[in-house]
C-alpha cells in the first residue's frame, strides 16, 4: 500500500536530521528519494512533516550523546501536536538498538543500518513505483555544485579504538560502472566536485577486482568534461603505500587536497592502535605525494588520550606535527567503545591530561595554519562558491572539505555552484580572503601545475 492511501488528502510528510559523517547523509539522501518515488513529501523543515526520522551516529561517546539528545528533542516534537511520528536509524541504532528502545519507548520505530524495507513498511508505504525516477544509493548534496559519491561501505581493519566494523560490516566496494554512472548524472545536474567517500577509500576495488582501483576510478572520473574537482576522503594510511599517493597525486582533476588521518605518530601507540604503520612510512607517503603534487594541502585526523599514551608519546605526536606541517587537521579525544581491543585496556589517560593534550596539539595547529596561510597572500586560487551575504560570496577552496575545514570569502556576488579565481589578498588562521580576477580561466590554477604524465599502476 503506497503512502498516498493513508486516508490523507495531501501525500505524508518526512523530514530527516541526519547526525554524523557524510557516509550517514548518503543514507539519509538515498532513503528520501525511496520515499519521494512512492508519493512522500520530505520536507527541509521538522515543522511541516508528520513523520521525524533521526539518523544516529555512534562513533564515539560526543556523537552518542548528541544522537540521543536530538531523539529526545523529536520526542518533544512529536508531543507538540497530533499525530506525529518519531523514527530512529543509523550507526547508533544499529548497534545499540535494543537499548535505545527501551530508553525511549516513545520512538515509533527503531531501524539499524539499511532496514529501509521495514522502515518502508512501518510508514506504510511500497519502494517499488514504476514511474519512479533513478534512485540513488551512493549520493548526498555536500552543497551548491558538489556531492558526495560512496564509492565502499563497511571496514575490515581493526583498528583497536574503532567500532566501524561492528556497526557497518566488513568492506564492500560498489561496482565501477555504477558509480561512474551516478557520477554523470551529477556533472549533468551541474555538480563541479565530487567527494569521494567510504570507511577507507584507499581500499577500494580490493575485495570486487583483486586490486586497489580507487586511482583507475579518478582517472576515468577526471574524463568528465565539466568535473573540475575530485576530492577523495579517508584514505587508510597503514593500507597506503608511497607509490600509491604518488599515482593519486597525478589524477589530473584531483583538487589539491589529501585526506590522511594519521591517529598518532608515536609508533608504540600505533603499535596500540593496531595502526600496522610507522610514523616513518606515514612521513615518507606524505612526502611521496607532496613531491608530484606541491602547493596542496595534506590534512589528517589525530586521535588524543588512547589508553596508555605517555607524555613521551605525546611529544613524539607534537613533533611529528610540527615536523610534517599539516596544512589542515582535527583531533579529538579517544572515548572507549564496547566490543573493541582498546575498551579492554586498563591504563586510560585522566580525562583532564588528555583535554589539556588536546588544547596543546590544537594551538600548535593553529599557528602552523596561521602561517601557512600567510605564505598564500598573493598567490592564485580556485574558490567554489556555496552563498552570499552582504554583497560578498564565501566558498571553499581546494584546501577545503565541506564542514570540516577553512572557508574563502570572495569579493562580490558570484552564482552558487560556479568557481571563481582569484588572488589571495588576506589570510587568517582559518580563512582567506580572495580578489577575484576580471577573465581568468577557471582551470588557471590547475593548468599552472607542472603535472607529470600518469606512470603504469603499481597493483
Amino acid at each position: 500500500m503506497g503512502a498516498l492511501s493513508t486516508g490523507r488528502v495531501r501525500p505524508l510528510r518526512v523530514a530527516f536530521q541526519s547526525l554524523g559523517c557524510p557516509k550517514n547523509a548518503v543514507d539519509a539522501q538515498s532513503l528520501a528519494s525511496i520515499l519521494r518515488a512512492d508519493g512522500f513529501d520530505c520536507v527541509t523543515q521538522p515543522h511541516r512533516a508528520d513523520v521525524l526520522i533521526v539518523n544516529t551516529c555512534g562513533f564515539v561517546d560526543d556523537a552518542k550523546i548528541e544522537s540521543v539528545e536530538t531523539l529526545m528533542n523529536a520526542l518533544r516534537w512529536k508531543h507538540s501536536r497530533s499525530g506525529r511520528r518519531v523514527f530512529a536509524m543509523g550507526c547508533l541504532t544499529q548497534r545499540d538498538g535494543e537499548e535505545v528502545a527501551e530508553s525511549l519507548p516513545e520512538l515509533d520505530g527503531v531501524f539499524g543500518i539499511g532496514e529501509w524495507s521495514r522502515m518502508i513498511e512501518a510508514l506504510g508505504a511500497n519502494p517499488v513505483a514504476s514511474n519512479a525516477a533513478p534512485i540513488s544509493e551512493h549520493v548526498a548534496s555536500a552543497g551548491p555544485g558538489s556531492a558526495y559519491l560512496r564509492i565502499s561501505d563497511g571496514c575490515s581493519h581493526a583498528c583497536a579504538f574503532c567500532a566501524v566494523p561492528q556497526m557497518r560490516g566488513l568492506y564492500r566496494s560498489i561496482p565501477t560502472e555504477d558509480l561512474l554512472e551516478e557520477a554523470r548524472r551529477l556533472v549533468e545536474s551541474g555538480v563541479r566536485e565530487i567527494i569521494l567517500i567510504g570507511q577507507e577509500t584507499t581500499g577500494y576495488g580490493v575485495d570486487l577486482y583483486r586490486e586497489r582501483r580507487v586511482v583507475d576510478l579518478c582517472f576515468r572520473l577526471s574524463e568528465m568534461n565539466d568535473l573540475h574537482w575530485i576530492r577523495v576522503l579517508y584514505t587508510h594510511p597503514p593500507s597506503t603505500p608511497p607509490s600509491l599517493l604518488e599515482e593519486l597525486a597525478r589524477v589530473p582533476k584531483l583538487a589539491p587536497y589529501l585526506d590522511y588521518p594519521i591517529e598518532h605518530a608515536s609508533d608504540r601507540m600505533l603499535q596500540r592502535m593496531n595502526r600496522r604503520t610507522s610514523a616513518a612510512r606515514m612521513k615518507e607517503a606524505i612526502a611521496a605525494f607532496r613531491s608530484v603534487r606541491p602547493g596542496a594541502a595534506v590534512r589528517t585526523t589525530v586521535l588524543i588520550g588512547f589508553p596508555g599514551e605517555r607524555d613521551e608519546d605525546f611529544d613524539a605526536l607534537c613533533r611529528f606535527m610540527e615536523e610534517v606541517r599539516f596544512e589542515r587537521a582535527g583531533a579529538f579525544v579517544y572515548s572507549p567503545q564496547d566490543d573493541t581491543a582498546g575498551s579492554a585496556f586498563s591504563d586510560a589517560v585522566e580525562e583532564g591530561i588528555a583535554l589539556d593534550r588536546l588544547d596543546q596539539l590544537m594551538r600548535l595547529q593553529q599557528r602552523i595554519c596561521a602561517e601557512t596561510h600567510q605564505t598564500l597572500v598573493g598567490s592564485a586560487m580556485d574558490v567554489l562558491i556555496e552563498r552570499t551575504v552582504r554583497g560578498a560570496s564565501w566558498g571553499r577552496s581546494g584546501w577545503d572539505a565541506p564542514d570540516i575545514d577553512g572557508r574563502v570569502r570572495v569579493e562580490g556576488v558570484h552564482p552558487l555552484g560556479s568557481i571563481v579565481t582569484g588572488t589571495v589578498t588576506r589570510a587568517y588562521a582559518y580563512r582567506l580572503d580572495v580578489r577575484p580576477h576580471p577573465r581568468r580561466s577557471e582551470n588557471a590554477l590547475r593548468e599552472s601545475w607542472d603535472m607529470p604524465s600518469r606512470p603504469a599502476l603499481s597493483r
